[in-house]
């Protein structure tokens, strides 16, 4: 085994040593973190001068998350025409040290030709989106893409949608083609449409999907690969992340004690509050372990000795558990890239099976004995197949929204709970993120279903 795999299974074995320590283990790294981080700037190691400036104000989406200058994207392309050089967007450096990431802002309506400046200039292949056109009520990024037979002009670019597809049930693939002065060039774009403000997804599977498909389409180029969100900070820095700890892995150049808190506050040094809040921070971590055994089961499948009964990293979301979720999952086809970042389908755990009523009577004369069985042998209960395991993606209604979707919407959360980011999304209220009770389960049904 290679000593990046031997590193892994010292950090998944290090999350378990925690053991129900592990929530509070967290919480405090994470205060630090932001202790950390305010520190900076309060001693001017992280000035952000240029977006502070009276011409760029209007550019930034939210008046307090400003660009640091020593990482700061600064354009070049068509500034003869009168374009100034700034744009709400830093450099993150990738594991051999180069300009890896784009994190940027949600372009605004009057930064549509920044954001194509900034793509083109940098050839931009990839983009990565995390975010909807519209959250709880509210503009989070403008459309800078083409829609089906409707070509987009943004100066002198011209955006046309070659193909749009699904590549999961919460992401879409579009692939764009973009014309500037005569030349041609293919971008893709992979925007996760489930994904809510400050919050995160449910279970780590399509994130860890999202940066692999990206990879895939990146393939051995150089170019940065361009990430945002609304403020280009919070679901952008867990993006950025996990590519970033993907490429160490796969690249066996993950170091000893490797640590995601090191991570995270170098992350901050080049991009202000990238990974924004505790929960994200969680997640982060509960991705990465994930990753993390799918290749040590992709190396060595009888490897199962780490615990099974660990904590969640993640109370609220039934799919977050450690290496015991984890050790549940068939070892998925195919060579390392594939298994770190799209793991086999997941054991199905009774936890997750629930039970309908057929509204059927049933035949004369049966009693409670006669179990759940209805007329001709049918079930008066089954089971209901987990969303997670059905094998085809619903299909996109006609506004572009997947249905039965709705749209993100995140719960109250405590004082402290995130980084303040002014214009900030409205809490409570019946959405993707409310936090509700799930069953205790399984339980018997009840007797009377058998006399239905």
């Amino acid at each position: 085994m290679s000593s990046s795999l031997d590193r892994a299974r010292s950090f998944l074995e290090h999350l378990e040593e925690r053991g129900g320590r592990e929530g509070a283990v967290l919480a405090g790294e994470f205060s630090d973190i932001q202790a950390r981080s305010a520190a900076w700037k309060a001693g001017g190691m992280c000035s952000t001068e240029a977006g502070s400036q009276p011409g760029n104000v209007r550019k930034n989406r939210y008046k307090d998350v400003l660009p640091y200058d020593q990482t700061r994207v600064i354009l070049s392309l068509l500034q003869e025409e009168g374009q100034g050089d700034y744009i709400n967007g830093n450099f993150i450096r990738g594991t051999d040290g180069s300009l890896a990431y784009i994190a940027t802002q949600g372009p605004l309506p009057h930064t549509l030709l920044d954001f194509w400046r900034l793509v083109w200039e940098f050839g931009v292949k990839v983009i990565l989106m995390a975010c909807r056109e519209m959250e709880n009520g509210r503009k989070k990024c403008e459309r800078y893409w083409a829609q089906e037979q409707e070509p987009l002009q943004i100066g002198l670019f011209c955006i046309t949608l070659a193909r749009e597809t699904w590549l999961n049930e919460d992401i879409i693939l579009r692939s764009l083609q973009v014309t500037f002065q005569k030349k041609y060039r293919s971008v893709y774009q992979l925007q996760y449409i489930s994904w809510p403000d400050r919050g995160v997804p449910s279970n780590p599977d399509h994130v860890l999907a999202m940066v692999e498909e990206a990879r895939h389409l990146q393939g051995s180029g150089s170019s940065p690969l361009c990430v945002h969100c609304s403020a280009g900070c919070g679901r952008t820095g867990v993006l950025c992340a996990v590519d970033y700890v993907r490429q160490l892995l796969l690249t066996q150049m993950l170091p000893p004690y490797f640590s995601l808190f090191d991570l995270v506050l170098e992350m901050r040094k080049q991009r202000p509050t990238a990974v924004q809040t505790e929960e994200q921070y969680r997640f982060l971590h509960h991705t990465v372990a994930q990753m993390f055994f799918s290749a040590l089961q992709n190396a060595n499948p009888q490897s199962q000795h780490l615990k099974e009964n660990c904590a969640p990293l993640y109370d609220n979301a039934h799919s977050l558990r450690t290496s015991l979720a984890l050790s549940a999952m068939p070892r998925p086809p195919g060579g390392v890239l594939r298994s770190i970042s799209v793991p086999g389908p997941r054991a199905l755990a009774m936890a997750n099976t629930y039970a309908v009523v057929q509204k059927r009577g049933a035949p004369a004369g049966t009693g409670s004995g006669s179990g759940a069985q209805g007329t001709e042998g049918t079930p008066l209960y089954s089971q209901v197949m987990p969303r997670a395991r059905r094998t085809q993606a619903p299909a996109e209604d006609a506004r572009g929204v997947l249905p039965g979707r709705v749209p993100a919407d995140p719960s109250p959360a405590a004082p402290g709970a995130y980084e303040d980011v002014a214009d900030g999304s409205q809490t409570g209220g019946l959405g993707f993120n409310l936090r509700i009770g799930r069953p205790k389960g399984p339980r018997d049904p009840p007797a009377e279903w058998s006399r239905v």
